[in-house]
This record gives structure tokens, C-alpha cells and sequence, in this order.
């Protein structure tokens, strides 16, 4: 059997197996490449875009903006900006805060009016709580004023109880609406939040630090399609060998046997 193996025809023949078995094993490992989709914490380096908020949301409608965008090691953030009218003797905390090195801390929140709705927007971070107090007397002595805001545009968080002291555990909108006399101007509201990243005017002149949030993480994802396109692609590079010791074998018996008759 191994003379006929050694034969020209036979030998081209592994070959072309061979390199059957190749293409379907690199196939097979391109398919295992997109058979996971990774998380944003495993993107290299992300490009950022701004946007107007009118072009991404409106108010009174669900929640759909997808801010991250993957592709390969690369990703694409997507920042809104808008020119508002906040109100700052308004202001409240909002407690379980924490910037991007990991320091807690509270939110200044405020509510504002843009020309389509209603907008609550988080103006900066403090630290401390006595400060975070401090800072809110300060901004209730304000008139309502138009900044411009750039930063994350966020969806509503889950209500949670509120601390004896008034400080919110949690942004959730619909709760401020039902605790605030905002509401009562029966305006359409933004189903997000805009949490300003840029260096507004309160930050310069109060005594809040910018808001620096880190990037949004999401588990990784099987592709179930790919997986099996995976598998597939193996055995076929298995297969490839496979059928040239099958078609060897099969000549050889028919060789003996024809030897014998």
C-alpha cells in the first residue's frame, strides 16, 4: 500500500487534499474570529464623534440611542451636544457617583428646557458631601440660564428610595418627574439625560469637577451562526484527508484483488 501511495498520481493526490485541508481550516478559523464579539473594555482606542441631540432622540419617545459602536480593535463614540435653558435653583444630588478613576462622589443635577422638551442634564461631580450641599445652596440662588451642553447622552437608571436627606440614589426621570414641580408644565421630557463632559460655566466658576464617566462595557457575545460555521469548515478540513485514505484504500483493494483472480 505505501508503494501505491508514493505514486505520482497519489501523491498529487494528498497534495491537493492537503491543501483543501488548508483553505477549509482557514476558513474555519475566520469563522472563529467573529464567532465572539468582544466588549468595549477590549477596544484599543475609540474615536469620538458629537452630534445635535435633535438628531438622535426626541422627547416623549424610547430610549434607543446606542452611543458605542465596535469594529475590529476599533471604536466609535458618539457624544451629543445642545444648546439648553436650565434652571438652576432646582438643582439636586445624586448620590452613588463615581468618576472614571473610581473616586465617589455626587452629581449636580438640573432640570432644563430645550425648544422640543424637557431635559435634565448632570452639570458636574463633587466629592464631598458637606461640599455637594454647599454647592447646591449656592446654585439655588441662580436665575435660569442657556449654556450650551456636550457630553454623554445616558438613558433613565432604575428608581431607587430617596435619602432622608433628599439626595437621590439613583437618576431615574420619571421619579424626578413625580417629585419635581417640573412636571406640571406638562411638556414633553427626554427619555435620557445628558451628562456634560465638557468644562461648562458652573464648573469654571462652582466648585464642581467635570464629569469624567468611563466607557461603557458590554458582555461578550456568541455568535451562534458563525460557531457552527466554525465546526463546519473543521470537518470538512478533516473530511478532505480523509476521503484521498479512503479512495487509496479502496484502489488497493481492488489492486490485491485483481492480483488474486
Amino acid at each position: 500500500m505505501l508503494k501505491l501511495a508514493l505514486s505520482l498520481k497519489w501523491i498529487t493526490g494528498l497534495l491537493l487534499s492537503l491543501l483543501l485541508g488548508v483553505a477549509f481550516s482557514l476558513l474555519a478559523q475566520w469563522q472563529v474570529s467573529r464567532a465572539v464579539v468582544p466588549n468595549s473594555g477590549q477596544v484599543s482606542s475609540f474615536a469620538v464623534a458629537t452630534v445635535k441631540l435633535q438628531d438622535v432622540a426626541k422627547p416623549a419617545a424610547p430610549f434607543t440611542f446606542n452611543e458605542l459602536q465596535t469594529s475590529g480593535s476599533m471604536g466609535f463614540l458618539t457624544q451629543v451636544k445642545t444648546k439648553v435653558i436650565i434652571s438652576p435653583a432646582k438643582a439636586i444630588l445624586i448620590a452613588n457617583r463615581f468618576q472614571q478613576n473610581g473616586d465617589p462622589g455626587y452629581w449636580v443635577v438640573v432640570p432644563g428646557n430645550v425648544a422640543e422638551g424637557n431635559l435634565f442634564v448632570a452639570l458636574g461631580f463633587v466629592s464631598d458631601k458637606q461640599k455637594a450641599v454647599s454647592e447646591l445652596a449656592k446654585l439655588s440662588q441662580l436665575p435660569a440660564v442657556a449654556i450650551e451642553v456636550t457630553g454623554r447622552y445616558l438613558p433613565s437608571e432604575e428608581p431607587l428610595p430617596v435619602n432622608p436627606d433628599g439626595v437621590y440614589s439613583s437618576l431615574s426621570i420619571p421619579q424626578l418627574l413625580n417629585s419635581l414641580s417640573w412636571k406640571a408644565e406638562q411638556v414633553s421630557t427626554y427619555a435620557g439625560f445628558i451628562a456634560d463632559t465638557s468644562k461648562n460655566i458652573f464648573v469654571n466658576k462652582q466648585e464642581l469637577s467635570p464629569l469624567v464617566i468611563g466607557l461603557p462595557k458590554s458582555d461578550n457575545q456568541v455568535n451562534w451562526l458563525s460557531s457552527f460555521y466554525a465546526i463546519e469548515w473543521t470537518f470538512f478540513a478533516g473530511f478532505a484527508v480523509f476521503m484521498w485514505w479512503r479512495l487509496l484504500a479502496d484502489s488497493y483493494r481492488k489492486q490485491q484483488t485483481q492480483l488474486l483472480s
